[in-house]
């Protein structure tokens, strides 16, 4: 039993290094014959190719230096060495490009189990006969492969490959020894140049076919939303409490909605990874299918970064960011979040309502314009517990001081405050024209006050921890740029914002970590938004706002995460670069947090043993 457990540990070790490991890039296209997506049908649910399994472990290996106590290299090559039984695998090609797929074709329906292992083999005949723990091919072609009378894979060859599979899809196998995809049935030949330009150049390359997805899980997925709301109405009909007051089928409604449009108009999603000695890489894209209305959204913004909007972007935020503000693609977002909007509040987007909070939405979008720099830095002894400053191109500063003037009277009855009601929560939004004024800057006051339905509720409670009585804001109009404040004292951190607006000028330095994290993603200066995002001092504002506190790691951090991405021809594309410094930093800051946690206690007990002594001598006294 023992041994068929580690078999099993070894089988899935070795096929998870495998889907998780990748090779070095390869630059120009491949021949068909040694391309494993040839081999790959088109319907597929995911695909992970690897690209040059040896020099990526080498890749992978220098990244986890500093990070773990040993490489990938070692653990797959020991889990390779144990499942063929050879401490060198012979006849397979360490330095080829690998894929894992599924399900496999065949049988009466799709079966998401029957996962498929294409490994490049030199010589087959040598990888049969070369390594113990591989039988010689039968009468079908089909090799066992593991230690005796625990086979837990059974391999055949294709082309030049070795199609690998569990025991258990034997017949799957052999039916696609026969059914090998041919020109357009290859998942090859459905991509686009763009995607399998990405599939054969990164070192790891995962594809998810979003609308298989949609027709293996979509129906389970649904039915699985209808019976949370179920739940959820059972649970308020009983008078019972569930979470956000008793309206969590609004909730459901939101999510199965957002759920339903990614379904049902996404084609496909691919993610790939790329390891360096200081930094791992990875690119998210999204695909939209035609004509529908992400495809639309993903058309691709008209405005361009003014990159001298990063000056004033912080040093020592949680989170920057700077993006191009596109009203045209603005407004397309705008309008999938209303008619979201009317798809849970039942009513259709015709009605006067919701046209209503269209126009006020377009005219505000419509009067900006230019760049979008915003800086999220955390203040933990303040509420809200962050300070939020951004700056904004103007437009049309007549337009944008009407469309605030109507915000009120829009937020704060029918349909908006109903929907937040349902959320649980009571909101209104309260205006206050030229509150005060700093330097000849007229400032105005604006508060989005927003409590719990049952203010002792944990959702009631966490909200009045964060918040008070809700966001303070300070808005003014400098230098043909719309700046506000969100902060526990908003006033101050106005002022300072309108005196760095005031002084700034084209040539003024970009912050260091800002041009830090930009050299991590080549190219991101051409991006529609760029981001940096620190974890390190998110996690120390997270301890001053959860119900429970825990210690707050005191380590400065002096990197960031960076994040650029933008949308074309249909398709959003996301880059995310993770220093090795980072996670380093992370690692260090939570074994002082884990220090911090274990020396409270005791130091409780030793507070407890100190009062029973003296309790002691006062009866001894």
């Amino acid at each position: 039993m023992m041994q068929s457990k580690r078999t099993q540990n070894t089988v899935l070790l070795c096929a998870l290094g495998l889907a998780m490991l990748a090779g070095n890039t390869l630059g120009a296209a491949q021949p068909a014959a040694s391309d494993p997506l040839q081999l790959v049908p088109a319907e597929s649910l995911f695909c992970v190719r690897i690209n040059k399994l040896n020099a990526t472990m080498g890749q992978m290996d220098q990244f986890l230096t500093g990070l773990a106590p040993f490489g990938v290299s070692m653990l797959v090559q020991s889990q390779l060495a144990q499942m063929l039984g050879s401490p060198d695998p012979n006849g397979l090609n360490m330095s080829g490009d690998f894929a894992v797929f599924g399900p496999l074709p065949g049988g009466d329906s799709p079966d998401p189990s029957r996962i498929g292992i294409l490994v490049p083999v030199s010589d087959y005949q040598k990888f049969a006969k070369g390594n113990p723990n591989v039988t010689a091919p039968d009468a079908s072609g089909l090799s066992l492969i593991g230690p005796e009378d625990e086979q837990m894979l059974v391999a055949a060859s294709v082309g030049n490959y070795a199609l690998m599979t569990t025991a258990g899809n034997r017949q799957a196998l052999t039916e696609v020894k026969t059914w090998i995809p041919r020109g357009a049935t290859s998942l090859a030949q459905r991509l686009t140049a763009d995607e399998a330009k990405r599939a054969q150049s990164s070192p790891i390359w995962v594809y998810a076919n979003i609308q298989t997805v949609q027709k293996m899980f979509g129906p389970m997925i649904e039915s699985k939303i209808q019976e949370a709301k179920q739940m959820f109405e059972q649970m308020k009909s009983q008078g019972q409490a569930p979470p956000m007051g008793g309206n969590m089928g609004a909730v459901v409604d939101m999510y199965s909605g957002i759920l339903n449009t990614l379904m049902k108009e996404a084609q496909s999603a691919s993610l790939t990874l790329d390891p360096t000695a200081a930094a791992l890489r990875l690119e998210v894209a999204v695909a939209a299918l035609p004509q529908t209305e992400m495809a639309k959204l993903f058309a691709g913004d008209a405005a361009t970064t003014d990159r001298s909007f990063a000056k004033y972007l912080q040093n020592g935020a949680m989170m920057n960011m700077l993006a191009a503000v596109d009203p045209a693609s603005w407004n397309k977002m705008n309008d999938w979040g209303i008619n979201l909007l009317a798809q849970m509040t039942g009513k259709p987007v015709s009605d006067p309502e919701i046209q209503k909070i269209r126009k006020f939405a377009t005219e505000s979008t419509n009067a900006l314009g230019g760049t979008l720099a915003a800086s999220m830095s955390a203040d933990p002894k303040s509420k809200p517990p962050f300070t939020l400053r951004y700056v904004i191109g103007l437009k049309d500063a007549q337009a944008f001081s009407r469309a605030m003037d109507q915000m009120p009277a829009i937020f704060n009855s029918g349909l908006v405050a109903d929907f937040y009601k349902q959320m649980g929560m009571k909101f209104n939004v309260e205006l206050q024209r030229k509150a005060e004024t700093y330097k000849g800057v007229p400032i105005d006051a604006l508060k989005f006050g927003f409590t719990a339905t049952d203010p002792n509720s944990p959702e009631g409670q966490m909200l009045a921890s964060m918040y008070g009585q809700g966001m303070n804001i300070r808005m003014a109009v400098v230098n043909n740029l719309v700046v506000y404040t969100l902060a526990g004292d908003p006033s101050a951190a106005i002022k300072a914002l309108i005196d760095q607006v005031k002084s700034s000028t084209s040539t003024a330095a970009t912050p260091s970590e800002i041009q830090a994290a930009t050299q991590l993603i080549p190219g991101s200066e051409k991006a529609d938004f760029f981001l940096t995002y620190n974890i390190l001092r998110l996690v120390q504002m997270a301890s001053a706002m959860a119900p429970m506190p825990f210690p707050a790691p005191v380590a400065k951090s002096q990197s960031n995460l960076a994040i650029a991405g933008g949308a074309a021809n249909g398709k959003m594309s996301v880059q995310i670069a993770i220093p090795k410094q980072h996670l380093q930093e992370l690692m260090g800051a939570f074994m002082q947090m884990q220090q911090q946690g274990m020396q409270q206690p005791q130091q409780g007990g030793d507070e407890e043993e100190e009062s029973e002594e003296e309790e002691g001598d006062d009866g001894q006294a």
